[in-house]
């Protein structure tokens, strides 16, 4: 919507240039000289720089699609070789993704529960249960 809104006026101010100078002109580069409308000049000069921008915006969509099939079928391939796939590795339950030296999977594979520790409190938060105090002596 954005590329519409940079590109339609700009198409709109080639034709009306086009349309205000119509009168031949006679244009030379180099050793070539030809007669034309700058009005038509600017607007085969504004279609060949479309064609360029066209053409190496494609060469990078067409790049990235490569990328991402390539990616795919690499992914295909990866999920091919999963153990969960592989009927002869037998897999752990529980927390398989946990390191073998930590201290919950080791307190899994015997069988305990392990005690939990209260969350450390961070300064400047609000505590939700009120602190335990010893009782006041009565006031006489």
């Amino acid at each position: 919507m954005i590329r519409l809104f940079i590109t339609l006026p700009v198409i709109v101010a080639l034709i009306v240039f086009a349309a205000c100078n119509q009168a031949p002109v006679e244009l030379s580069w180099l050793e070539w000289k030809w007669t034309s409308s700058p009005g038509v000049l600017a607007l085969l000069v504004a279609a060949l720089f479309y064609a360029t921008g066209s053409a190496s915006v494609w060469i990078v969509v067409l790049r990235q699609m490569r990328r991402a099939r390539r990616a795919e079928q690499e992914l295909r391939t990866l999920r091919a070789r999963l153990p969960e796939n592989d009927v002869t590795t037998p897999r752990t339950p529980g927390l398989a993704s946990a390191p073998a030296s930590s201290p919950m999977v080791q307190a899994y594979a015997a069988g305990q529960a392990t005690p939990a520790q209260p969350a450390p409190v961070a300064e400047g938060t609000a505590v939700t249960e009120s602190p335990v105090t010893p009782e006041r002596p009565p006031a006489s």
